[in-house]
């Protein structure tokens, strides 16, 4: 598990803790059942509502491994497979580098190499690539506006179970004591509370994480399609690997040409 996962599930508990302590005789008073399917319920209604079924139910579903560890990083163990490949292309082993093909793990470099070997325009051959990263950011970026979809809902919520409360509170003033309309005014309030917290430890923070780890995606992705082109190029597997190392680490420039690419997908 990630560090700052770890830090986060060892500080919530403290400060829910330290909550109740500051009013050890009205611990209830912060659990409320009917405000939280107010606010939850509420957010997961609209969400549905307002986006494919398909796209929210997979979100879901991916909660659990958002919130755990990162996944980890193939791009060393793709470019190794690229260097291979590249090695047994450039001495025209065509053969050997369709064998080699075989062995490649990742999608968008064996459809690549595929093209390289049976000997696409390079025009074609880089309109595909950056169709499949267009795809990859357009399916992304779907995900990550559900995530904020819910963010901007949750605090609505909040406010709507306010509104209720205070609406329970003021018509029952003539014939409620004060119990009963304590009660409507803790419901109206913690509402209010469940919805912030949904908002800005949940969701928000979700859709940041779900936003760098389509960056680094798409940077690993447009590292292999660097090395694609070049293999495409029959460059040396040395030169190959010296370039994607660069750019691995934010330090290098494309080789293919020698002006900096336009890097805008198409279709994004």
């Amino acid at each position: 598990m990630k560090q700052s996962t770890r830090l986060l599930l060892l500080i919530v508990p403290v400060v829910i803790a330290a909550m109740f302590l500051v009013s050890p005789t009205h611990l209830g008073a912060f659990l409320n059942l009917p405000g939280l399917i107010v606010v939850i319920g509420g957010t997961l209604v609209a969400t549905f509502l307002s986006r494919p079924t398909a796209e929210v139910m997979a979100i879901l579903r991916s909660l659990p491994a958002l919130l755990r560890e990162e996944p980890v990083s193939t791009t060393k163990h793709d470019i190794d497979q690229l260097l291979r490949f590249a090695a047994r292309y450039r001495v025209a082993s065509i053969r050997n580098a369709e064998r080699e093909i075989g062995r490649i793990s990742s999608p968008f470099v064996r459809a690549g190499l595929q093209q390289v070997v049976d000997g696409a325009p390079e025009q074609e051959l880089e309109k595909t690539l950056r169709w499949r990263l267009a795809s990859v950011l357009r399916r992304e970026q779907g995900r990550v506006q559900i995530i904020n979809t819910m963010a901007i809902f949750a605090p609505a919520f909040g406010m709507l179970g306010t509104l209720f409360g205070l609406v329970n509170m003021l018509s029952g003033l003539g014939e409620s004591g004060l119990q009963e309309i304590g009660g409507s005014m803790a419901f109206a309030m913690i509402t209010t509370v469940y919805g912030i917290i949904a908002a800005n430890l949940l969701f928000k923070p979700l859709a940041i994480k779900m936003e760098r780890r389509t960056n680094q995606q798409l940077l690993q992705m447009k590292t292999l399609m660097e090395g694609i082109q070049m293999i495409y190029h029959k460059r040396h597997p040395a030169q190959i690997h010296d370039v994607l190392e660069s750019m691995q680490h934010g330090t290098g420039t494309t080789a293919t040409s020698s002006q900096p690419k336009n890097l805008t997908l198409v279709g994004a």
